[in-house]
């Protein structure tokens, strides 16, 4: 069966009004199912119990067919039944997925079946029971201003609490108070809105102040999460705050990581706006169930976290942290205490923790590290006799060679994580460009006549130009220019040749990571003493990966052992309404399913959004990735995009251009079927691999700024992407437009399921993209019934329209003008 009649049936000489035309005269589909056709005579309710009957009577349920049916059968009592108690069957994991549709449907309809059903899940999980409560508190929103409605929605909000309060009868061998699991949701709310809170509270400090205020509040988050810790330790859901974050997407394996025990205190940063202040933190999360078999280690000298003594931070408990609720008035008071907090501090913690956060004790071990080289460095030579010269040619010579990139990996995938890891070298140590190279001879020469090593002057003149004639670049070698195994080599020998300096030594050695590197090498079976293997320069504007920087904080974490353990890197927003760009994010997903499913090379950043009320709530941070914006900022000498990645990638400059590709076809698609706007710069990344990705959905369907619908090409394509690709006449730029092709190609069949998602959340909804939007015509774009030159003419003429058009570059330009976004 084709994918373009998923939910199609039909017979040979009839066919039945209770689905759409656009569904029937499928042959395929009909002899699926002509087993459960009925003769003409036969009730319509029976008939389409009997259908439904034998599609679901299977052990393997689509989930998405599955929710299908629930939504358009909703009415008749009987199918609606029997599909409630198939959603028994499905798995937690599947089921996550749906859980605002489903809850948004017992929100706008009266359904005792789907009542108990949603009720019994709320019983399974903490995790599960937030992710309901807040779709329901966040979706019911309107309906609350009804009192009517209210009794009701107050009414399953209480059966909903009372089932989660059953959880200790399945999942705990030790009988936990209902009163403690009540309490234990209360602290969760509050502390969640604290943090939501702070976002707003942030914008009433100047910009220079925010980050040391919310160092300072994560600071207090901390120790209150750690002082509820110690008070309920007999309790495992009490050692953290549970989010319901879903099983991570790049994972095989669903993994209930929802418990944050810790908020990284150094990884944090804010985001500017016009109205508020949302900001970046990093949270460690584990699975609550796993703390009943393990404990977390106590790690000495956490130099992520804050050390001070939970002793010299009494007046921060859980119980004072959570009654500075920042939805009270008096703001002003709570923003005062804060800043006495900061000022009563003992001088000495205060420098210490300064020292902590702005990492000046590290800075201090690389000068001592620097000093120490220059003079083992200075010693060595001295060492070296002058029959032992060819041999210090040799050693020069086999330095130059490590120059070259090692490329060689037999196993790609070991060798793309080799070369992730590998970047964290050259972030301390970035490349010398255009350095002279000439200009360094004076300074050996007059430097080895000092310590009378050599008698001919002119011995490194000609020595440079005999290696320049033979192909070689002579530089005066610096830590800076040694290779990863260089530098690997270099520090074992410093550590046997200052036996008094080894403990500080090893110190820098964990600090730049070079253990972690090591093991690396051993795992890809590469001998620390053998040459030709060199790290990439530099990086970039991304500095240091976060895989590199993950895997730093995991190993001063006590939670390190937890096999559920995770870093998440989330962005806290409080004023935002998040329930459009939740849906929207929904959409993008499916669409990405259906290219993966095509086989199709496109990419799609499907990150993760979690409502918390109608007006805050919490996203996925991605990682490694930059605005154009603030690329073109930070390479203002370079013209274009083309320019910078050629500037950045280098010698990957074409794999760069492919990701870019693949991921712009995706994006192009999906801006357009989804009409999504405000497509400035700043609104569009670049991650680490060259691929493009867009974020913030506040403006799609039949939205834009200002209801202007100023932007109306299809889709975002400038000159800067068409130079990119390498013309319009390019095969690359063929390759862009087949991609197009087979990407709307492969949506055809899943139109329905896609379309089902905006039905079920369009249901009396007060989102603003549904004030003018028009169904049939978001699905005319999708061009089900075209054949393969039609939709092959249908896509050339969007990207025709889209190229260079006047009203993008129109908007970038009215965006640089407002708001300083670089076009």
């Amino acid at each position: 069966m084709n994918n373009h009649s998923r939910f199609r049936q039909s017979s040979n000489t009839q066919s039945f009004n209770y689905l759409p035309a656009w569904k029937q005269n499928d042959c395929e589909e009909r002899k699926k199912y002509q087993i459960i056709l009925l003769p003409v005579n036969q009730p319509r309710e029976d008939y389409i119990i009997s259908s439904i009957y034998q599609m679901f009577n299977t052990q393997d349920i689509e989930v998405n067919k599955l929710i299908y049916y629930y939504f358009y059968k909703l009415k008749e009592s009987g199918p609606h039944q029997f599909l409630t108690n198939k959603l028994y069957q499905i798995q937690q994991e599947e089921l996550e997925f749906f859980i605002p549709q489903l809850v948004y449907i017992l929100i706008k309809n009266d359904s005792p079946y789907l009542e108990k059903f949603i009720t019994t899940l709320c019983s399974k999980s903490i995790a599960l029971y937030q992710l309901i409560k807040w779709c329901w508190v966040s979706y019911s929103d309107k309906d609350r201003t009804d009192k009517n409605k209210m009794k009701r929605l107050q009414r399953i909000d209480d059966q909903f609490e009372q089932s989660m309060l059953t959880l200790h009868n399945d999942h705990s061998a030790v009988k936990i108070p209902n009163l403690q699991l009540k309490s234990y949701q209360s602290v969760v709310d509050l502390y969640l809105n604290n943090l939501i809170q702070m976002s707003l509270i942030l914008k009433t400090y100047k910009p220079e102040e925010r980050k040391p205020k919310l160092k300072n509040f994560i600071t207090r988050a901390n120790v209150a999460l750690e002082k509820y810790r110690q008070k309920h330790q007999e309790y495992y859901f009490c050692q953290g705050i549970t989010v319901p974050f879903t099983m991570s997407k790049d994972q095989d394996v669903a993994v209930h990581s929802n418990l944050v025990v810790r908020i990284i205190e150094g990884e944090c940063s804010c985001f500017n706006t016009k109205k508020r202040v949302p900001y970046r933190i990093v949270v460690e999360t584990i699975d609550p169930h796993e703390l009943k078999y393990k404990q977390p280690k106590k790690i000495a000298n956490n130099s992520i976290t804050n050390n001070r003594s939970y002793a010299n931070l009494d007046d921060d408990s859980m119980e004072d942290f959570l009654q500075a609720d920042l939805n009270q008035p008096n703001k002003q008071e709570i923003e005062k205490k804060m800043e006495e907090l900061a000022k009563n501090r003992n001088k000495k913690e205060y420098t210490d923790l300064m020292k902590i956060t702005q990492k000046k004790e590290p800075k201090k071990g690389m000068k001592i590290f620097k000093n120490i080289m220059s003079a083992v460095y200075l010693t060595k030579k001295e060492k070296i006799t002058e029959s032992e010269q060819d041999q210090e040619l040799i050693l020069q010579e086999q330095i130059m060679k490590n120059l070259q990139l090692y490329k060689q990996f037999t196993n790609a995938i070991e060798e793309e994580k080799f070369q992730k890891n590998r970047q964290r070298f050259n972030i301390l140590f970035p490349e010398k460009t255009n350095e002279r190279t000439q200009s360094c001879i004076p300074k050996l020469n007059s430097k080895y006549r000092q310590q009378g090593q050599r008698k001919d002057k002119n011995y490194w003149l000609r020595q440079y130009k005999e290696n320049k004639k033979n192909g070689f670049r002579n530089k005066h070698k610096s830590i800076k220019q040694l290779t990863a195994l260089g530098r690997v080599r270099f520090f074992k020998e410093l550590i046997q040749f200052c036996p008094k300096q080894e403990q500080i030594l090893k110190k820098i050695y964990i600090h730049l990571q070079y253990d972690l590197i090591e093991k690396k090498l051993e795992k890809n079976k590469v001998d620390i003493h053998q040459d030709g293997i060199e790290l990439h320069s530099k990086f970039g504007p991304w500095d240091e990966l976060w895989e590199d920087r993950a895997e730093m904080i995991k190993r001063e974490s006590p939670y390190q052992h937890f096999e559920t353990y995770r870093l998440k890197p989330i962005i806290v927003k409080g004023g935002d309404d998040l329930r459009q760009e939740l849906m929207t994010m929904q959409i993008i997903y499916k669409m990405y399913q259906a290219f993966q499913s095509n086989g199709l090379d496109m990419y799609v950043k499907a990150y993760e959004i979690i409502v918390v009320s109608a007006s805050s709530g919490i996203l996925e941070f991605c990682a490694d990735t930059i605005s154009i914006d603030g690329l073109k900022k930070k390479y203002p000498a370079c013209k274009s995009l083309v320019h910078i990645y050629k500037e950045i990638f280098q010698q990957d400059f074409e794999e760069a251009q492919m990701r870019f590709i693949q991921s712009l076809a995706s994006y192009s698609i999906i801006s357009y079927l989804l009409q999504i706007k405000d497509r400035h710069n700043g609104n569009i990344l670049i991650d680490s691999k060259g691929r493009i990705i867009h974020i913030d959905f506040g403006f799609i369907l039949c939205i834009s700024p200002g209801n202007l619908n100023f932007e109306k090409a299809p889709f975002k394509l400038t000159q800067e992407y068409i130079d990119l690709m390498n013309g319009r006449n390019s095969d690359l730029f063929l390759y862009y437009k087949n991609l197009m092709y087979r990407g709307f190609k492969a949506l055809q069949g899943y139109v329905d399921e896609i379309i089902m998602i905006i039905e079920i959340m369009m249901q009396d909804s007060d989102l603003p993209c549904f004030e003018r939007f028009d169904i049939k015509e978001f699905r005319d774009r999708f061009k089900e019934e075209a054949n393969d030159e039609e939709l092959q003419k249908y896509v050339e003429k969007l990207i025709d329209y889209s190229d260079n058009n006047w009203r993008t570059i129109q908007y970038d330009n009215f965006q640089r003008m407002t708001n300083g976004i670089m076009p």
